[in-house]
C-alpha cells in the first residue's frame, strides 16, 4: 500500500499545483469570461485532490501537501511572466493546458501500473475523465484564442 499511497500522494500534489496556478492565472488574466474559467478548473482539481485523498486515507495513510515541481509555483510563475506576450489570457491558456498534459499523463503512467489495485485505477479512471474534459477545454480555448 505504501507505493500506492505514495504514487496517489504524488498525483495529489500535481492537482494542487495546478490549483495554485488557475489561483494565480485568475488573478493575472484580464477576461472576465476567462477568470470564471480558471475558478472553474480550479474547483475541479481541488476535487480531484480531495477524492485522492479520501483514497490515501481509505488506505490507511494520511495525505501530504507538498510541492512537487523544480522551484515550486513561484520559479513557474516567474518563468511565465517572463514570457508574457502581448496577450495576457492567451499566454496563461497556452501554459495551464501545458499543465493540464502534465497531470493526464501522471494519472495515465498510474493506471498503466500493473501494481495498482483494480479499485485504485477504477477510481483513477473516473478522474482521468474528468481531467481530460479540462484537458480538452483549455485546449479548444487555446486554439479558439490563437485563431483570433
Amino acid at each position: 500500500m505504501l507505493y500506492i499511497n505514495k504514487e496517489l500522494q504524488n498525483l495529489a500534489n500535481i492537482n494542487e499545483d495546478a490549483c495554485e496556478f488557475y489561483e494565480e492565472a485568475c488573478e493575472k488574466a484580464e477576461s472576465l469570461q476567462i477568470k470564471s474559467t480558471f475558478r472553474d478548473l480550479e474547483k475541479l482539481h481541488k476535487d480531484v485532490v480531495i477524492n485522492l485523498q479520501e483514497h490515501i486515507r481509505a488506505n490507511g495513510e494520511t495525505p501530504e501537501t507538498e510541492e512537487t515541481f523544480a522551484g515550486g509555483a513561484r520559479e513557474f510563475w516567474g518563468k511565465l511572466m517572463a514570457s508574457i506576450s502581448n496577450d495576457i489570457d492567451e499566454t496563461l491558456v497556452t501554459h495551464l493546458e501545458e499543465a493540464e498534459d502534465r497531470c493526464l499523463n501522471k494519472i495515465q503512467d498510474i493506471i498503466k501500473d500493473e501494481q495498482i489495485p483494480e479499485t485504485t485505477k477504477s477510481m483513477l479512471q473516473n478522474e482521468y475523465r474528468a481531467l481530460q474534459k479540462s484537458h480538452d477545454y483549455m485546449k479548444a480555448l487555446k486554439e479558439t484564442m490563437k485563431a483570433a
